[in-house]
């Protein structure tokens, strides 16, 4: 894509095209005009007021943005960004708000409807969890599962700021069994992983994990409608843990599969899953685009 080849060239001859390509296609022009207001409080977190009505915080980077989206910005008109704040500190936040409420990237193939039960698995800082919520309309439940301290702390905090008394936080992983494992802290924000991989910061902490089936076991959770899973790799043994609620409650699920497990995409072991499973994979997934939507009839 042209873009990615701007983005991640140095070729001084390219420097025009880049500058002119940023400036007239610009994801942060439609970002900015989403965002109501933007501030930076004095612990040095983002405080984010949205059009849809939400509100969010996050922390700034432990690491340096990438040049994508530093570029991004240095390039594009300033004045379509006045609420585009540090992206330097804050680019993980945007990238987010992109994703999951412009592009709606959950919610192509069905959607939540009030009185659902939904698992948040791999919650982070909460933007799916809180919109979920939100679609809720005050009814239902979310059940927003995160087991990184930093992550979970700001879910709270974000869960708190917009009011919603219909999610329920479980700090723990998930697993196909009940145990203690090594996380892996990324160098981004959205990539902690129980496995290694070249974006490891070579940080480790201990964190529980438990199958989901026994998480809403506990919770006295007898339904299921919609669950969303971004867990960096573990989501077949994850989805493994769950096989009691997938038989029985049948949830819509989406779940992101191109994460790298021993050189495999992971789409190559959830989709055979899923299908053993009897749910139907409604659309193409590529090495390109590693979503997956399913549903069992």
């Amino acid at each position: 894509m042209l873009r990615s080849k701007l983005a991640s060239s140095n070729n001084p001859f390219l420097l025009p095209i880049k500058v002119l390509y940023y400036w007239f296609n610009n994801k942060y022009y439609d970002i900015n005009q989403f965002i109501i207001s933007a501030k930076v409080l004095d612990n040095s977190y983002i405080h984010l007021e949205l059009k849809n009505g939400l509100k969010l915080i996050n922390k700034p980077s432990d690491y340096p943005a990438q040049i994508n989206f530093t570029e991004r910005y240095k390039y594009g008109n300033k004045k379509k960004m006045n609420n585009i704040v540090d992206v330097e500190k804050y680019y993980f936040i945007y990238e987010l708000i992109d994703e999951l409420y412009l592009k709606q990237n959950y919610f192509e193939y069905f959607d939540i409807s009030e009185n659902d039960i939904v698992v948040d698995a791999g919650a982070n800082i909460g933007l799916f969890t809180v919109l979920a919520a939100k679609k809720l309309n005050n009814t239902g439940k979310v059940i927003a599962i995160e087991p990184d301290d930093d992550n979970y702390n700001i879910l709270i905090e974000n869960i708190k700021i917009n009011n919603l008394n219909n999610v329920q936080v479980v700090k723990k992983g998930l697993w196909s069994e009940k145990k203690e494992l090594k996380f892996n802290i990324g160098v981004r924000p959205g990539e902690h992983s129980l496995f290694e991989n070249e974006q490891m910061s070579g940080k480790k902490i201990s964190i529980k994990c438990d199958t989901l089936d026994n998480i809403l076991e506990e919770l006295n959770i007898k339904q299921l409608d919609f669950m969303k899973m971004d867990i960096e790799g573990a989501e077949i043994e994850a989805l493994k843990g769950c096989s009691t609620i997938l038989d029985i409650y049948k949830p819509k699920l989406v779940i992101e599969a191109l994460h790298q497990v021993d050189g495999i995409p992971t789409y190559k072991t959830v989709i055979p899953f899923l299908k053993d499973k009897n749910y139907e994979i409604l659309n193409k997934v590529t090495n390109y685009r590693g979503t997956i939507y399913a549903i069992k009839y």
